[in-house]
């Protein structure tokens, strides 16, 4: 193919799985013209350099390390630049590493699907392990919305903290199974949960928020940026940033389920925090942070 595909995958801990999802991808590719893109995260455990190590004969397979644990963003920032750059990717698959792939012309769909309808940036279809479906979000909040979400994240990191952490879980507990049992007898409006909101996943979407787990970076995305996300957070809402992004430079976003991934989720955050407490804490602070510079972005439009 005239075209080149760069992967990058951000490695933090986890090294088996890293490695898995390096095989799906070389397992499963039609065609050789790729290179995939490793990026150590400096994980504590020091499985950057045994990736490096392990992927020293492999020709396909580069493993960058970086200094410090800069974040989601930065960290695939990393190998974005180095796959545009240093590779001359024209396509970017930036994908965690608990994502795999199974379709042997998963390439071949993007470039056609490119010369069909010229996206910025794609997403597949995402298969959860349990036979579950990802959800789908088809617009952004308002900012009365997110400063509201934001103030209960505040709330919540606040009661997270506090030595009543056991009571306060068990009444947010009971206050969401009332919740719910209210919006089924139709008292309040129907509550949705997350896992619920998977109306359209078989269908083609233009202009949505696509999940960040895998996101297909196109040569007119690469023309016009020189990182693949806003660089200004750390974990958490990088998805709408892009969104915002994508909107603001009129480019087009899309979500087609003729690709097809599968996410274990959650793999990395849930190795470093054993503990719910410290792994909630990390969490909380994190969205907090993300969501100040989405609705300071959303206030700037």
């Amino acid at each position: 193919s005239r075209y080149k595909m760069g992967f990058v995958i951000l490695h933090y801990c986890t090294m088996e799985m890293t490695i898995q999802s390096v095989e799906t991808i070389q397992q499963h590719m039609e065609e050789d013209n790729y290179a995939i893109i490793v990026v150590d995260n400096a994980s504590y455990n020091g499985t950057g350099k045994e990736l490096e190590e392990h992927y020293r004969s492999d020709d396909k397979v580069m493993v960058l390390l970086s200094e410090e644990n800069i974040g989601f963003a930065k960290g695939n920032n990393i190998g974005y630049a180095y796959a545009k750059n240093e590779l001359g990717c024209d396509f970017i698959c930036v994908m965690n590493n608990d994502v795999m792939i199974s379709q042997p012309d998963f390439i071949t769909k993007v470039y056609e699907d490119y010369e069909q309808c010229h996206f910025a940036v794609e997403g597949p279809h995402i298969r959860l392990k349990n036979g579950q479906e990802n959800a789908m979000y088809y617009k952004l909040a308002s900012v009365e919305h997110l400063i509201r979400e934001r103030n209960g994240y505040i709330r919540r990191l606040k009661h997270t903290r506090s030595r009543f952490y056991q009571l306060y879980r068990l009444r947010d507990m009971l206050m969401l199974k009332l919740r719910i049992f209210l919006g089924k007898i139709h008292v309040m409006e129907e509550f949705k949960l997350h896992e619920e909101m998977t109306g359209g996943v078989h269908e083609r979407h233009e202009d949505l928020i696509l999940h960040g787990c895998c996101l297909i970076f196109s040569p007119d995305y690469l023309k016009q940026f020189e990182d693949a996300f806003d660089p200004s957070t750390f974990m958490f809402r990088e998805e709408e940033l892009l969104y915002l992004r994508c909107k603001k430079n009129g480019l087009p976003v899309v979500y087609n389920p003729c690709l097809d991934v599968l996410h274990l989720e959650d793999v990395a955050t849930d190795f470093i925090y054993q503990t719910n407490k410290k792994k909630e804490i990390f969490n909380l602070e994190n969205q907090i942070d993300s969501m100040k510079i989405l609705i300071e972005r959303l206030q700037e439009e």
